[in-house]
């Protein structure tokens, strides 16, 4: 039950996606021929707003086609046909699903942090690990660390990163206790995430003004970019790896299962994150995909005509080619993950 409500968010989501591709359309001029809700042969179907709307048999995301795309339907038009748009509407119409996705994680980020969420204490720690360097050193729980080796800090991601630049050294920690202020020695430890000293960050519940909602939101989505990046990255390196499936889109979708009967918190974190790597997904450079379709544009705006026809449908099958390939990368890392835990449990 939990996986279906999982691939329903992941449905829905994919569905902000091409809204975003027809809202731009309509902005510039075009419709779309039809709308569809869900996948598959269509249960029913309505006029509205000047298009054909429907609803299909399976309620997974959804699919536009504009006016005009498919040649071989009548070219009788409501609006602007979209191949006649100029190369600069079509490049918006479709750089409009990724930014979709992305201005839809930054919307559910900032209702989060306006309604009241658990957010970082700055860099007070709120755990120490027992026999780690920073036990040895006696941090405890409530202090905060505001410099390293004379370094301010003021958030925990500077914090790690100042202590990059310290790993296996001996090191200095200023670090406020109530009053009192300390100077700590230790040596951060070599870890597979970058060096540690054995703290974990403090989170205290905050509710933010909405502007500043919206700044949290800002910056927070910034940062998630980059992990969804790097950890892309990962997964296409080592798809077999033991740590590969944490990283991987499906294993958003499988989060986002398991969070669904819990934490409404940790939920719209996650449905924040599988939005921006579908963004980051859309924005592939495949031509079946917002990413290509884009550089072909770009291409057609450069050279002043379209690419060949024939080249585009060479590249299009290559595209497919290739994203089957990709997914069933992808797929043999999920797969070999699950039967290693079957295994060793």
């Amino acid at each position: 039950m939990r996986a279906l409500l999982a691939l329903l968010a992941l449905g829905g989501l994919v569905l902000v996606h091409e809204l975003a591709h027809l809202a731009a359309a309509r902005v510039f001029g075009t419709r779309a021929v039809v709308f569809s809700f869900g996948i598959g042969p269509p249960l029913f179907g309505f006029r509205a707003l000047g298009q054909r709307w429907a609803v299909g048999a399976l309620p997974f995301g959804g699919w536009l086609r504009l006016e005009g795309e498919n040649p071989h339907e009548s070219q009788k038009t409501s609006g602007v046909p979209f191949p006649v748009l100029s190369p600069g509407r079509r490049l918006a119409i479709f750089a409009a699903g990724p930014l979709g996705s992305w201005a839809f994680a930054v919307l559910l980020l900032a209702g989060l942090f306006f309604a009241g969420t658990h957010q970082p204490d700055g860099t007070v720690i709120g755990a120490v690990e027992p026999g780690s360097p920073a036990a040895r050193a006696h941090l405890l729980p409530g202090d905060r660390i505001v410099s390293v080796q004379g370094t301010p800090v003021s958030t925990w991601s500077a914090l790690l990163a100042a202590l990059e630049q310290h790993e296996d050294m001996a090191t200095t920690l200023r670090v406020e206790r109530g009053t009192d202020v300390l100077e700590v020695g230790l040596v951060p430890e070599a870890g597979s995430g970058g060096p540690r000293i054995g703290v974990r960050e403090r989170y205290a519940f905050r509710r933010l003004p909405p502007a500043e909602a919206l700044k949290a939101a800002l910056r927070h989505t910034g940062l998630l970019l980059h992990r969804v990046v790097d950890e892309g990255m990962l997964v296409l390196a080592q798809p077999w790896g033991g740590a590969a499936r944490a990283h991987t889109v499906g294993a958003l979708v499988w989060q986002t299962a398991e969070l669904a009967g819990h934490s409404g918190d940790a939920l719209v974190r996650v449905l924040a994150a599988l939005s921006l790597a579908l963004a980051l997904f859309f924005l592939l450079p495949l031509p079946a995909l917002d990413g290509g379709r884009m550089l072909l544009t770009l291409w057609e705006g450069i050279v002043g005509r379209p690419l060949d026809a024939r080249v585009q449908t060479v590249l299009q099958a290559a595209s497919m080619i290739a994203g089957i390939l990709a997914i069933a990368w992808l797929a043999y890392g999920e797969v070999r993950q699950v039967l290693s835990a079957t295994v060793s449990g």
